[in-house]
């Protein structure tokens, strides 16, 4: 069974030309092949995780408020958010288009994203952190997205290093990527807002620390005045550890970093000021290199720049100004079906079994209506990719990146059925960049 579905015109032609004009910018230049390559799949998977949290952000709390406009722009509650997002698992192979433009996948379980709202929101009056409308969105309890990018110009050779040795399952910092929308002033207080929370940060870790049995640096300020103002003058004259990052989640980090030994010094001092109305000994207090088993202790600090410094960033024009083709604002559909085998007698096993051959058939369904659509008079996907290798390489890419928009037993509960869905845009950029 196969569907081709076509969404509203004016709705999806601004939605895929915002996106072909994203896709079609200029390549940087100046990298390596495997650099620009590394830099799309990062890009990609930066955008994948801003998706995330538009997703959730955009999730309706009650009838008027959404829970961005809940927790409140660049929140500690927003931040908090797209943080934990960041821990979103990419699935699968990124693709990678001749054309340099890259695809990555991320999923993370709905239930840890409700239990995070949970953490961050309490419901005001005829509101709900039920999340129902997030809920819908997820597959198989996971809350899936794509992201898509392409290598960001005017990346310094530190930031390059660092997108060098991070992790696959990090997200580095990717300075400008993530930022063009920015205005120069909203840059510059997001970081200030980050290094205020970096000093706030700082002076909570030091407050709890344990200088005794029970006996926390909290209790040796004991809310006298002068130990206060001595204690925050210290915080305050931290230095900043190394330059504040620009993450592409539109997130400034700045770090603190102070000496063990310069916080016993100040310990010291404060203890001294107070006299006999302090129990705790010196001898006590240098033991706290022993406890914290570290010569330093580091936070970070995250602020996001004001909305009023956040704009849109201009796309170029579409394919010359020209206007989309009818074909390239569809979105493909397909369905597959495969019974239960009889010959295993694992209900679980066969269900799994009858899904992957029903994805199978789908797909092979999908593969069917590409390779007839018609790019151009008496041109169709069939014939172009018989032709030319790099775009058929292109093609079999972007097969690949359908999603799953639905998989469920049918009715009589003797077969499973897996929906696929592909939106054509991405094949329209590939077919332009043909020479």
């Amino acid at each position: 069974m196969a569907c081709k579905t076509i969404a509203p015109a004016l709705v999806v032609a601004l939605a895929a030309a915002a996106a072909f004009a994203a896709e079609t910018a200029v390549p940087a230049r100046g990298y390596t092949a495997d650099q620009a390559r590394l830099l799309a799949i990062d890009v990609a998977h930066a955008d994948g995780v801003n998706r995330l949290a538009e997703m959730a952000l955009g999730a309706r709390v009650s009838a008027v408020r959404t829970l961005g406009e809940a927790l409140g722009f660049a929140s500690d509650g927003e931040i908090a958010l797209r943080v934990f997002l960041r821990s979103a698992r990419v699935i699968g192979e990124p693709r990678v288009y001749s054309d340099g433009v890259a695809e990555v996948d991320a999923e993370i379980p709905i239930e840890a994203v409700i239990r995070k709202v949970h953490d961050l929101y309490t419901p005001g009056e005829h509101e709900t952190a039920a999340m129902d409308e997030l809920r819908y969105q997820a597959v198989d309890d996971m809350l899936r997205t794509s992201g898509t990018g392409r290598p960001p110009g005017g990346i310094s050779d530190e930031v390059m290093r660092g997108v060098e040795a991070a992790r696959p399952e990090d997200l580095p910092e990717l300075f400008p990527a993530g930022w063009e929308g920015v205005t120069a002033t909203g840059r510059v207080e997001a970081v200030r807002r980050a290094r205020v929370r970096a000093y706030e940060a700082m002076g909570l870790r030091l407050r709890g620390l344990l200088l005794g049995q029970t006996e926390t640096v909290d209790e040796l300020l004991g809310g006298v005045s002068a130990a206060e103002a001595m204690f925050d003058a210290f915080v305050r004259s931290l230095p900043v550890a190394g330059d504040p990052r620009m993450m592409p989640d539109r997130i400034a980090e700045v770090d603190v970093a102070a000496p063990v030994r310069d916080v016993i010094r100040v310990l010291k001092d404060v203890r001294r000021l107070r006299g006999s109305e302090v129990r705790l000994t010196e001898e006590q207090i240098d033991r706290l290199s022993v406890r914290l088993k570290t010569d330093r202790l580091a936070v970070t600090g995250r602020g996001m720049p004001p909305a009023d410094a956040v704009h849109a960033a201009d796309a170029p024009a579409v394919a010359g100004g020209a206007p989309l083709p009818d074909w390239a604002t569809q979105v493909l559909e397909a369905t597959g079906t495969a019974r239960f085998s009889d010959d295993v007698a694992d209900r679980e096993e066969a269900r799994v079994l009858a899904a992957r051959a029903a994805k199978v058939r789908a797909g092979a369904d999908l593969r069917q209506q590409v390779d007839a659509l018609t790019l151009a008079e008496d041109l169709t996907v069939r014939q172009l990719a018989a032709r030319d290798p790099a775009f058929a390489r292109d093609v079999g890419t972007f097969l690949s990146s359908a999603h799953t928009r639905a998989h469920r037993a049918t009715p009589d509960g003797k077969a499973w059925e897996v929906t696929l869905r592909l939106p054509l845009i991405r094949l329209y950029a590939c077919y332009r960049a043909r020479p």
